[in-house]
């Protein structure tokens, strides 16, 4: 058995912490001037108020007639996995066949965050920077949205800059500034709670992390991830595990930047993925998997000279990581990354001999589809559909109606991947 699996000992206690990572100083900075001023009202807000119908949710672009999206008896039926996700001006649809193509359509214009997508139950939750008039309200500058998959409605869930979800998915997640947040049952059943982070340490506050399924904010089984402080992309600082039921803080150390979070099913502790600050970037040496209970740790190191991109994801059953070890840039050139695979029993590594990703950023992203048989990566605009056991790899086409509008019809890393119905 794995040291980082084995029972847990009793949560961990005090200390000091901090961070999720920060990924786009300039993100930063823009949401910080429009933070929300007042906090007072958001209990009395529920997710209710619809402001759009997409009917391109349930039928596939090219077939119609042929079926009802995920639950018909067409094209969209026969594959087993669809996705959401932001072209950077519309929501898009996407039923993914095992040939490594997509068909989907253009969905509903809205405002978004270049966040990834967030999905509790059949519904998927982004930040709207632009904000919205609530009646009985009044304006808010950032909302937090949602689209109801069963339905095809877009509601407002509540102001916010951030939104994620509670390690078991239970409650929704949204932050009003570094400080506070506010947890909402996804169930709708029950008063919205205020919570306070200690003095001294702060949530992502928008920065982003475009690596990590549950949006830019990250909660574990023993809390929520904070960080010491707020301060500048890529500048080290300490990374904590705040349990808002004790009001501790339990110190992981000091990180660059955190990949992704895994929750075994009714367990007490997550797996943490994170670049810790031993090396300056862009040469990040290695990964750190921390058990967030026994701070038990696996330490892995890149098989390529450039150390890791950031960026990467847990599989489904929690057994592997994808990570992108890379190599730095030369003479002007951008430095490149590929997939590897760490098995978190061993720790050993297997690294994709393609595709090679041009990274711009030094970030990589990953989204494993259900069954953990296969995974989707990219760094740019061109995404690849990847076996997880053979590391081979095609690139995956989205083909769908309309003019592309946004940066890009590419499934990216603002998908959300949803398991269909039989």
């Amino acid at each position: 058995m794995s040291p980082l699996t084995a029972t847990p000992a009793p949560p961990v206690t005090s200390g000091r912490g901090g961070a999720a990572q920060a990924l786009f100083q300039e993100a930063r900075r823009r949401r910080r001037r429009r933070w929300l001023t007042g906090m007072a009202l958001i209990a009395v807000l529920s997710a209710v108020v619809a402001v759009a119908t997409v009917t391109w949710l349930h039928r596939p672009a090219g077939h119609e007639g042929s079926g009802t999206g995920p639950a018909g008896t067409g094209p969209g039926a026969r594959s087993s996995v669809a996705a959401v996700w932001f072209d950077g001006v519309r929501l898009r649809v996407g039923y993914i066949d095992p040939g490594g193509r997509v068909t989907q359509r253009a969905g509903a214009e809205v405002n978004a965050d270049l966040l990834p997508l967030v999905q509790a139950g059949r519904s998927v939750y982004w930040v709207d920077p632009a904000g919205a008039f609530v009646p009985a309200l009044g304006h808010w500058s950032q909302v937090v949205r949602y689209l109801d998959l069963a339905t095809g409605k877009i509601g407002i869930a509540g102001p916010g800059q951030t939104v994620f979800l509670s390690a078991d998915g239970r409650y929704l997640l949204m932050s009003q500034d570094a400080t506070s947040l506010t947890e909402t049952p996804v169930a709708g059943t029950g008063a919205p709670r205020q919570l306070t982070l200690p003095r001294g340490w702060y949530l992502p506050g928008g920065d982003g992390l475009p690596d990590v399924g549950s949006g830019e904010g990250l909660a574990t089984a023993n809390g929520i991830i904070v960080q010491s402080a707020e301060g500048s992309a890529w500048r080290p600082r300490t990374l904590g595990v705040w349990d808002p039921r004790s009001g501790k803080v339990a110190v992981i150390g000091r990180e660059l930047a955190v990949i992704g979070a895994y929750t075994p099913p009714g367990a007490r502790y997550s797996l943490l993925a994170w670049l810790p600050a031993a090396c300056p970037f862009p040469d990040n040496c290695l990964i750190r998997i921390t058990n967030t209970a026994t701070l038990s740790t696996l330490t892995v190191r890149s098989p390529l000279p450039g150390g890791f991109a950031v960026g990467g994801a847990f599989s489904p059953d929690g057994r592997q990581l994808a990570v992108f070890p890379q190599t730095p840039p030369r003479h002007m050139t951008p430095g490149s990354a590929r997939l590897a695979i760490v098995n978190l029993a061993t720790g050993a590594v297997r690294v994709a001999r393609a595709p090679r990703l041009a990274l711009g950023m030094d970030f990589a992203w990953a989204r494993w589809l259900p069954g953990g048989t296969h995974l989707i990566v990219g760094a740019g605009t061109r995404p690849y559909l990847v076996d997880s056991a053979t590391l081979s790899a095609r690139p995956l086409v989205a083909r769908g109606h309309g003019r592309n509008r946004g940066n890009s019809q590419d499934i990216n890393f603002t998908a959300a991947i949803i398991p269909l119905r039989r």
